[in-house]
């Protein structure tokens, strides 16, 4: 559908491919499962989100609406195809669906128009194009209303801005996170503020090829210091120089950073004995000349390690 959207409809065609995959597609899957619930109390809200992110995404309303119809259109002549018997029973359906989001994403597009957003402190979430499916479930895990959510556009993302304290809505976006195996980036702050560091760390944050979770911003910030000097980067990758050649020393230290210095907890994940990561940690001493003891030597070596591979070529695609 999302496809059919881009050839019928100019400003869907100049939407970015992983938005039309991600975010679009999605939508039309959430309002086709809505056809079959009997119980669908967050389509409104769903729907009135993607009205406001199409405003941010320079989609006009009537092309919203009419990617709506074609919505609509589209299921019914699916059905008609694959189950023809269920037509005359779903099309009611249909319509009432098409109904409730239309008129739900109206009055998101006109709330975003407005950009009525208070000036004072926020809470900001950042995901990349190829996560930005997960800003699609964002009403659904989120204890706010529409007046307490905007949504804008990054050069590497999207951005949820948030009215409430980050410690408020902690927890959902954690299960955001982890439902929709997606990395978010999180800053609280002034808005402005804000803003910029996570379109920071949209810029930066694919380098690190990190896992599924929630970071905040400020993870970031040694890296973008880094990168900022040619002569901090040789000096910064010149302390794991020594490493090189020896992939279990290097991946035992970063278990043992991730791990916050449990070395219990990272002979876990690295599914050995904590005397073998020890020994491993010892040697990473060695050969370094830090000491994991010292908080300045840690700070060097986590920065350096974010450094070394953020400028390492990560695999194609």
């Amino acid at each position: 559908m999302a496809r059919h959207y881009a050839r019928e409809i100019p400003d869907y065609a100049r939407l970015h491919a992983d938005l039309l995959e991600r975010d679009v597609a999605l939508v039309s899957y959430e309002y086709l499962l809505a056809v079959w619930k009997e119980e669908d109390e967050g389509l409104e809200a769903l729907a009135l989100a993607v009205g406001e992110r199409r405003q941010r995404q320079g989609v006009s309303l009537p092309g919203l609406l009419r990617a709506y119809r074609l919505w609509a259109k589209d299921a019914l002549e699916a059905l008609k195809a694959e189950a023809p018997g269920l037509l005359v029973e779903a099309a009611p359906r249909v319509a009432e669906v098409l109904d409730r989001v239309s008129e739900a994403s109206a009055r998101g597009y006109r709330l975003a128009l407005k950009d009525a957003w208070p000036l004072g402190p926020a809470t900001g979430v950042g995901v990349a194009l190829r996560d930005a499916g997960a800003l699609v479930y964002a009403p659904r895990h989120l204890p706010l209303g529409p007046e307490g959510m905007a949504f804008a556009q990054a050069p590497g993302g999207a951005l949820l801005l948030l009215q409430a304290p980050f410690k408020e809505v902690e927890r959902g976006l954690r299960e955001l996170a982890q439902s929709q195996a997606a990395v978010l980036w999180v800053g609280e702050g002034p808005r402005e503020e804000v803003q910029k560091d996570l379109e920071e760390a949209l810029l930066l944050g694919p380098l690190l090829r990190l896992p599924p979770g929630l970071y905040p911003v400020r993870f970031l910030w040694p890296l973008s210091l880094a990168l900022e000097s040619r002569r901090g980067q040789e000096r910064l990758l010149r302390l794991v120089r020594p490493l090189e050649g020896q992939p279990d020393l290097l991946k035992t230290l970063e278990a043992y950073l991730g791990a916050r210095l449990s070395l219990k907890a990272a002979a876990r994940r690295l599914g050995l004995h904590p005397n073998t990561v020890l020994y491993r940690l010892h040697r990473v001493e060695e050969l370094t000349g830090l000491s994991l003891e010292r908080v300045e030597d840690l700070c060097l070596l986590q920065i350096a390690l974010q450094l070394r591979e953020a400028l390492t070529p990560g695999p194609p695609g």
